[in-house]
């Protein structure tokens, strides 16, 4: 049973550390096409506007990341690192995990 516990929580906690550093990446690119944007000639950004559905998919991608709000990628990257920092304990925790030995159920006592 502790064999399973550790497994649980060693497999628990990765997909905890992943996700949180899936939603890194996601927040890093979003940052970089807003920033890609920004430092695009105004005039290049209206005409990309104006004719949006005639756009590639990475233009339309960009134009669309510029419209998220700060608040929204701020808010995504806190929890990115919540789910960063509790993954990474609770994988620690199971190969922690021990068997309790009680004072009947130790060696010495199988011993005897």
């Amino acid at each position: 049973m502790l064999g399973v516990a550790r497994w649980f929580f060693t497999f628990l906690g990765g997909v905890l550390l992943g996700g949180g550093l899936v939603l890194h990446g996601q927040v890093a690119v979003a940052r970089h096409m807003q920033s890609q944007v920004d430092d695009t000639f105004f005039l290049w950004r209206a005409v990309g506007r104006a004719t949006f559905a005639f756009q590639s998919g990475d233009v339309k991608m960009a134009l669309a990341m510029k419209e998220v709000p700060p608040e929204a990628l701020r808010e995504s990257d806190r929890a990115a690192w919540v789910l960063v920092i509790v993954g990474g304990l609770i994988a620690l925790t199971g190969p922690l995990l021990r068997h309790h030995q009680g004072k009947t159920g130790g060696k010495a006592a199988k011993g005897r």
